[in-house]
């Protein structure tokens, strides 16, 4: 069941279908819930051999991109999500209050933390060193350890909650079909083609 916890703060925000026999209506906002978290590389991170969440080959102006993009996304699936089924003993089991839930307790407080921040540094160091490296730039920000830190709370959370999902609403798990040999392959040789580009200033 997905917990959030940050700090002091934990909070439940477990996933369950609104009956005992799910509707189509019900499992294809799911599904759509659960594509957009999946591909979102913001929202899941990738896992290295150990199991530890990285940053490999992200640029984090693009990533924060994609998290905004996800909030447009969620809240259109509030709108499209059969609410004349909530009954008041199950509203807070409504996948539509997990989507609110998400946007509101998750989402919204790292954007608002650190979405201005980044953006803002940013296009002062685009400007103060335009011929250095995208991604060996973005690691002078002065607060990245504190924000990755913080963006990874959010893509633990986002990983259970897409587990959640294919199991309370019985959805294929797509992120089971690559092999995890392949995966740690992909990130090494990501890793090595940036640090190879950095050295000779290509990226």
């Amino acid at each position: 069941m997905p917990v959030f916890s940050k700090g002091n703060f934990t909070l439940n925000l477990g996933i369950a279908s609104i009956s005992t026999e799910i509707s189509e209506e019900d499992r294809q906002c799911a599904w759509e819930l659960y594509c957009e978290l999946v591909s979102r590389v913001a929202l899941m991170g990738k896992e290295d051999a150990r199991g530890e969440l990285v940053f490999t080959g992200e640029l984090y102006d693009q990533s924060l991109d994609s998290l905004y993009a996800f909030f447009r996304e969620a809240r259109g699936l509030m709108r499209r999500y059969p609410v004349g089924r909530i009954k008041s003993e199950s509203t807070q089991n409504h996948l539509g209050f997990f989507i609110a839930a998400l946007l509101e307790v998750v989402i919204r407080p790292f954007l608002e933390q650190w979405q201005a921040s980044y953006r803002h540094w940013w296009s002062r160091e685009c400007e103060r060193l335009p011929q250095a490296s995208p991604f060996e730039r973005q690691q002078g920000y002065p607060q990245l350890q504190k924000m990755l830190e913080d963006w990874r709370v959010v893509r633990r959370f986002c990983r259970s909650a897409a587990k959640e999902l294919t199991e309370q609403f019985k959805l294929p798990d797509v992120t089971a079909l690559e092999p995890p040999e392949l995966k740690q392959q992909w990130l090494a040789e990501t890793s090595a083609l940036i640090d190879a580009c950095i050295e000779k200033g290509d990226v």
